[in-house]
């Protein structure tokens, strides 16, 4: 079984479990922020500019349902943190991180 960058940094957390402070986790939300490419993608609106609402492949779904139209596309895997880190899924504004929806895809395979 081949093994994806994500699986790998997923495997790397979970033997080496980061205790993080709020702050530090703030903090790798802000860098994360930094290449965040979510406010050019065509999903995107006003509400989630407004409530500085992205970087959802980190924090999951738009807060309070902001964003909840797929019909216009999706620019996540053009993201350089989405190559980084080796994500496959999409839509991250609308059906949560990557690993919520890893979990939901199995689950929905019982």
């Amino acid at each position: 079984m081949d093994i994806t960058k994500f699986e790998k940094y997923m495997a790397l957390i979970t033997d080496h479990p980061l205790v993080l402070s709020p702050s530090e986790r703030a903090g790798i939300i802000m860098a994360r922020k930094d290449y965040c490419i979510c406010p050019t993608c065509p999903t995107y609106r006003e509400c989630a500019e407004k409530a500085d609402d992205r970087c959802f492949c980190t924090i999951g779904k738009s807060r309070e349902g902001c964003i909840s139209d797929e019909s216009p596309g999706c620019k996540c895997h053009q993201c350089v943190v989405y190559q980084d880190v080796g994500f496959q899924k999409e839509f991250f504004c609308t059906r949560g991180t990557e690993q919520q929806q890893r979990v939901l895809s199995v689950l929905e395979m019982r």
